[in-house]
């Protein structure tokens, strides 16, 4: 729903006035064939002219209208006071536009009241959604750029950001009463010294008032910002309110008295400090002299004290120079312990070495590519997986054996292991197979019990290369 439009001729069109606000009648855009190609000004769709059931006029998207139009999102209550607000307007003698843009797209205003003169402009924004302080505080500033003024009006029941911009809230009539304002006006009580809400205002009335500058936005001073405003709150705390000169001057006239009280005050409590400045002299004189003599009371039994402390503290350093010659004597014994374990450590690795090579030796060339032949052809007749052998040989990482490898998704992994060392089965990595060449090396393998006997597979080779006859 949109109160304006488009006229491929006329230009902006307005529903809300008699002549569309171009000298033009209602029947010239309402039922009429051929229809008029309006379209909506925010998003430029096609838009034509309709009537609600109170009979309202307003212009409806044609079918096919685009999600991000900023007028689809508004509700029926929005449009309704966008209309009271422009009539209300037209009722003071101002000019009023419904759903106004700035040339550079920098403000919307819901209805922009306009004097005859061209001089004076008012956005009156209707916010039902929620906003953050920020983004209305910014949204006003655009206005006051453009030196537009601003007032942002809503119907809800709490209001985050009135008082923080120029706003009011406001009631939907009952029965034949009419829109009336119940926050965001105050007027100052002297007598009172305190604002008062204003709860019981004419739209209209208030509306006339800002137009012709009888209200206008006020800055409350700080001590004034708890407002009075009756049952059921009481207080509410404002920043900014609507109110008429006089009580701006009110206001500040109250302030001037309460500065002038505050002065008197001020000057009676120096008054009272002085005199409370003479007896906490005369006080400090006398204890001072109590001080002295306690501090020379004090100062005899501190010697006395140092005195014991300093014999408890020779004993504690004798007591911490013994721990120190134990701890360093811990320290000698863990490092002699810890090189002794390294040295037998070293020793059994060249145990294990020479056991390697030994156990190498026992095998020639051809008799270790026999084996690796045995592992690797049934693996490649039966599964097509070329097997691969470690070209840096005997690894301690695999008990001084030859690691066997197969293809994986991401590289090889780890198939076997070819003759590890009997004396170095401790090095051989869990769960993989170990290959040798008959049931002997096997049982040297297994008969440590260092390795399960499941994992060792032979293939009866004979110990010795056989020779050939020519």
């Amino acid at each position: 729903m949109a109160f304006a439009a488009i006229h491929p001729e006329a230009g902006r069109v307005d529903a809300t006035l008699p002549d569309l606000g171009c000298g033009m009648s209602w029947d010239a855009v309402y039922k009429v064939r051929p229809r008029v190609a309006l379209r909506c000004p925010a998003c430029g769709h096609g838009v034509h002219a309709k009537v609600s059931s109170r009979k309202l006029r307003y212009f409806a998207h044609d079918p096919g209208r685009p999600d991000d139009c900023v007028w689809l999102n508004e509700s029926l209550e929005h449009h309704l006071l966008k209309l009271e607000l422009a009539t209300s307007i037209r009722a003071v003698g101002w000019h009023a536009e419904l759903e106004v843009r700035a040339p550079d797209g920098s403000w919307r205003a819901d209805v922009l009241a306009s004097s005859h003169d061209g001089n004076h402009r008012v956005a009156w924004e209707v916010q039902l959604s929620p906003i953050t302080d920020d983004d209305i505080a910014d949204r006003t500033h655009r206005y006051r750029r453009d030196g537009i003024g601003v007032c942002w009006v809503s119907t809800a029941d709490r209001i985050p950001w009135i008082g923080s911009v120029p706003s009011i809230r406001v009631r939907e009539p009952e029965e034949n009463q009419s829109w009336t304002v119940i926050d965001g006006v105050a007027g100052f009580r002297y007598a009172d010294g305190a604002w008062n809400l204003m709860t019981d205002v004419a739209l209209v009335d208030f509306i006339g008032w800002v137009l012709r500058e009888k209200a206008i936005v006020h800055q409350v001073l700080p001590r004034y910002r708890r407002i009075w405003r009756g049952s059921p709150d009481r207080y509410v705390r404002r920043h900014l309110i609507w109110t008429s000169p006089h009580s701006i001057d009110e206001e500040a006239r109250h302030n001037l008295m309460r500065q002038r009280q505050e002065e008197w005050k001020r000057r009676k409590q120096e008054q009272e400090r002085a005199a409370a400045q003479r007896r906490k002299a005369e006080e400090e004189a006398r204890r001072q002299e109590e001080q002295r003599q306690r501090e020379e009371r004090e100062a005899a039994e501190r010697a006395m004290r140092e005195q014991r402390w300093a014999e408890q503290r020779r004993q504690w350093e004798l007591q911490a120079e013994q721990d120190r010659l134990r701890r360093e004597a811990e320290e000698r014994h863990r490092q002699e312990q810890a090189q002794a374990a390294e040295e037998e450590r070293l020793r059994q690795e060249q145990r294990e070495q020479q056991a390697a090579h030994h156990w190498w030796a026992e095998v020639s060339a051809a008799q270790d590519q026999q084996l690796r032949t045995a592992v690797a052809d049934p693996v490649w007749k039966k599964e097509a997986i070329r097997l691969t052998f470690d070209d840096h040989g005997p690894t301690a990482e695999c008990g001084y054996g030859i690691p066997i490898y197969r293809p994986a998704r991401w590289g090889t992994q780890l198939y076997g292991v070819l003759r590890p060392s009997p004396a170095s089965l401790h090095r051989v990595p869990h769960s993989v197979p170990v290959f040798v060449r008959n049931a002997r090396e096997a049982q040297l393998l297994t008969e440590s019990g260092a390795i399960e006997p499941d994992r060792v597979i032979h293939f009866d080779l004979p110990d010795y290369e056989q020779l050939s006859l020519i």
